[in-house]
């Protein structure tokens, strides 16, 4: 699963300068539009989920692209996914699995437009991806997806494939938060870059509020706390500083009523050292490739109530963070 985790985070970056290939390593993907024939104009999708699981209800991003005319921005698309077996056993004939429609989701920091319908745009008009809150494949193994939308009054349809897991690597919804005592600005255990890569020499952090206080302290206290991984100087697929300054944009509006902790990835960049903290979250059996940034949203009683991989909206972020505290007594 990790080498999707970082697959999904590469192809996202290709996706948003619109320069990627139609296939790649585990999930190859191709586009057709309605006769079924391809060409330059053909829509792509390139699922952007870093890690999907067998028998939870999980959150499912996929981009859409054109090679000649840019991204796939606005409105909403009808998936339907087909699992494919397993690599030591594929299915003869695909099964039928559920179906769902996405809707479109702006990457934090781009244009945001309210448009009904799909259109291609460029990056300066809208980036994101369409994303489907909850659904559930049955097996781990193989699955694709097949993308059906209309743009300018015409039929489009592309497919992907994709890997689920019998196994989540990075923690779940309903598992209890990890107890991570964070570094802070002035620990002397570390460098000010390991606290946040934007750190100037001096140790100070363009977000201060989110480095005050660790999770562990806001679990002890009984509060939530939205966790935000990510580097913002070294981050792969780009959104990590986007992200960031969205969490910490709600945490000026809501940091009364609860905390917010930026986790930064890096220790040492130059040396692949991460950061403990991070760890904690993102890789805790240390396999593979971590990959980020990620989002994840705690209740009062420490346990991980939503999660978020790769690209989350403030609209997303924001109505999870009410409908947790409606929760609290």
């Amino acid at each position: 699963m990790r080498r999707v985790q970082m697959l999904a985070a590469l192809l996202l970056v290709a996706i948003v300068s619109s320069s990627c290939s139609s296939g790649s390593g585990t999930t190859p993907s191709a586009g057709t539009d309605s006769t079924g024939t391809q060409g330059a104009d053909e829509v792509v999708a390139q699922v952007a989920s870093y890690e999907l699981v067998a028998g939870s209800s999980q959150r499912f991003i996929v981009g859409l692209f054109s090679n000649e005319d840019g991204m796939v921005s606005f409105g909403t698309a009808d998936l339907a996914f087909r699992y494919l077996g397993t690599e030591e056993a594929p299915l003869d004939e695909p099964r039928p699995g559920p179906t769902a429609t996405a809707e479109f989701l702006p990457i934090p920091g781009s244009p945001v437009a309210d448009e009904p319908s799909p259109r291609f745009t460029s990056p300066s008009e809208a980036r994101g991806v369409y994303g489907v809150p909850e659904i559930t494949f049955d097996d781990a193994g193989f699955w694709e997806v097949a993308v059906d939308l209309e743009i300018d009054g015409r039929r489009r349809s592309a497919t992907a494939a994709f890997e689920v897991g019998d196994t989540a690597h990075v923690p779940v919804v309903g598992d209890p938060a990890p107890r991570t005592e964070n570094l802070i600005p002035g620990d002397p255990d570390a460098p000010p870059d390991a606290v946040d890569s934007r750190a100037d020499d001096s140790g100070e952090v363009p977000d201060p509020e989110l480095h005050e206080e660790t999770i562990a302290a806001a679990i002890d206290a009984g509060r939530p706390v939205m966790v935000v991984v990510s580097t913002p100087v070294y981050c792969v697929s780009r959104f990590c500083g986007p992200i960031t300054d969205t969490v910490h944009d709600l945490a000026q509006s809501h940091g009364i009523a609860m905390d917010f902790v930026h986790l930064e990835v890096w220790r040492d960049f130059e040396n692949n050292t991460i950061n403990k903290a991070a760890a904690e979250w993102i890789w805790p059996d240390q396999t593979g490739d971590p990959a980020e940034p990620w989002v994840f949203l705690v209740d009062a009683t420490g346990t991980i109530v939503q999660r978020w991989d790769n690209v989350a909206t403030e609209a997303e972020l924001a109505d999870a963070i009410d409908d947790v505290l409606e929760e609290q007594p």
